[in-house]
């Protein structure tokens, strides 16, 4: 849901005018001590007026940007000059979308400029054209006053690499000891003997599908890691729909996170289409597992598709509403829903393989009660959507 016409959503709209921007910009440049201390600091700094607007910036920043003109920058706002994908949708550019409002380089300024105070917040940025590229930033806005007027100083520290770290360490060497202390207990009964035969086959049933899994989870991270540096080249083949989902139901029914809820597919109309099915299985995957861990026990999550006008759409279907801040925030790369022990890449991985790769639109409904994912996508793809 977008502002309405004249209407900011978050953060005032307005701007300083040419002039004003020129002066204020020659008293900061001018700052023997503050342009000394900007090309000193190892952050990006930027340098704002009240409006938010870039009054300076320091050469780490204009060299990691590409920026060779530093006056390309000047009454722009950080998430402009950055290339923030939510600028367009405000009234006013960078601070006015209704994304804004949940974005921490914009509250970090305002609380900044409120209080005359330091303030440091976590900003996850969705920047280029279609979002693809994440970048999270450890943000601090400091004020300082020169000749009687107010500007922020903003630090940005690229902690991207720090994130991913954390993932791999919080989440996917998590599930790799999973899977592989289940294999190491089944295997230790196994080697035990003395059991009936029928009870021996079903220890070896699930010790393969822990490994399958095993192979799955690492096989995942490797395609996850491909698809960021875009190199990741889509496996296609035919897929039957009704087949697929009737897989991934089975998948998850015995899942530690379905216990007391129902998984039912409501529709299987024949339909076959041409995709990489190892992908479009784990971000539909992806949808149902956050669809269990969104409802209660007791209640059902539906899996249903259609075909038409050339053209598959897959949904999930949850009772239950996302809170509005949580809605503004799915499909970054580092923002999770769960406080503790969320992954921060299930929604994220969805988008970047589902559009990026697959060609289709991955989206979802939150209202009346109820939340729905899904993913469109072409019967045919077109063969360049792999970049």
């Amino acid at each position: 849901m977008e502002c309405q016409n004249h209407e900011t959503c978050f953060a005032p709209a307005g701007r300083a005018s040419g002039q004003v921007l020129l002066h204020e910009s020659a008293l900061v440049v001018g700052s023997e001590l503050i342009r000394t201390l900007l090309d000193a600091m190892p952050d990006f700094l930027l340098v704002l007026n009240e409006q938010r607007q870039i009054v300076t910036v320091n050469q780490r920043l204009l060299a990691a940007f590409g920026v060779e003109n530093p006056e390309q920058l000047l009454g722009l706002r950080p998430g402009e000059a950055l290339g923030c994908v939510h600028v367009a949708n405000g009234i006013d550019g960078c601070g006015t979308a209704r994304n804004c409002s949940v974005c921490g380089a914009v509250l970090a300024i305002l609380a900044c400029q409120e209080t005359g105070l330091p303030q440091q917040r976590e900003c996850h940025l969705a920047l280029g054209s279609n979002g693809f590229q994440a970048l999270d930033l450890d943000v601090l806005a400091t004020p300082i006053t020169l000749q009687g007027q107010r500007f922020t100083v903003l630090a940005l520290r690229d902690i991207s690499d720090e994130k991913r770290r954390y993932v791999m360490e919080r989440v996917f060497f998590h599930d790799i000891l999973n899977n592989a202390g289940g294999i190491r207990g089944l295997a230790a009964l196994l080697a035990e003997g003395s059991r009936p035969l029928e009870v021996e086959q079903e220890f070896k049933l699930l010790l393969v599908g822990l490994a399958d899994n095993l192979i799955e989870e690492i096989s995942h991270q490797r395609s996850l890691m491909e698809a960021e540096r875009g190199t990741y080249r889509p496996r296609w083949s035919d897929v039957n729909l009704g087949e697929l989902l009737q897989d991934i139901r089975q998948l998850y029914l015995n899942h530690d996170r379905a216990g007391g809820r129902e998984i039912r597919i409501d529709q299987v109309p024949d339909c076959t289409m041409v995709t990489d099915r190892t992908l479009l299985r784990r971000i539909v995957g992806n949808m149902v597992l956050n669809a269990l861990e969104a409802c209660k026990k007791g209640d059902v999550v539906e899996l249903w598709h259609h075909c038409q006008a050339g053209r598959a759409r897959i949904s999930v279907t949850n009772p239950g509403e996302m809170p509005l801040e949580v809605q503004l925030q799915l499909f970054k790369r580092s923002f999770s829903t769960k406080q503790k022990e969320g992954r921060g890449l299930g929604t994220y991985s969805m988008k970047l393989f589902g559009e990026r790769y697959l060609g289709g639109v991955v989206d979802f409904i939150s209202n009346n009660g109820m939340t729905t994912f899904f993913i469109e996508l072409p019967l045919e793809p077109e063969l360049q959507v792999t970049a």
